[in-house]
């Protein structure tokens, strides 16, 4: 960091401010899980992958925070040139939120269906058939996998029985 460098600019740049969020969901992350028992590695606990990632996200955080106060970057203002740049991130963020929101009274295929349709089509821009096919795909696909592979109760949301 330029010693001549303000706190307010450097704060701006987009390595920081991402930085400073991860750090952000560790922390959250690690509240969350303090909690569980960590348990050893011969027996982990329910702990011990949550806490595991806590500090790994954190490392990463700290890591990406000293390569934007080392490296001189544009400010995050300057990541959008366009605004059609920025809304089509302010609609994955909404969309991954919805997904969240909806996922328990809906259910796992429908809601999952859902946002890939909307990440293929409003944000990525894609055909109706691509998107339709590559959005049922991989909501049967990840259902599948999931649900009966690895034997994770998914929600079956207001169809199950």
């Amino acid at each position: 960091m330029n010693p001549g460098m303000s706190w307010k600019r450097v704060w701006r740049r987009p390595d920081v401010l991402s930085a400073a969020t991860l750090f952000c969901v560790a922390l959250f992350a690690w509240i969350a899980a303090r909690d569980l028992a960590f348990g050893t590695l011969r027996q982990p606990g329910p702990g011990f992958l949550p806490k595991n990632l806590a500090v790994l996200l954190a490392t990463f955080a700290l890591l990406l925070l000293l390569r934007g106060l080392l490296i001189d970057a544009p400010s995050v203002r300057g990541l959008w040139p366009e605004r059609a740049g920025l809304i089509r991130v302010v609609l994955m963020l909404a969309a991954l939120l919805g997904y969240v929101a909806v996922l328990e009274t809906a259910g796992f295929l429908l809601v999952t269906a859902g946002l890939f349709v909307i990440m293929l089509r409003w944000v990525g821009r894609r055909s109706w058939i691509t998107t339709l096919v590559v959005a049922l795909g991989s909501a049967v696909g990840s259902y599948l996998l999931f649900a009966r592979w690895l034997m994770v109760s998914l929600p079956g949301g207001v169809w199950a029985p």
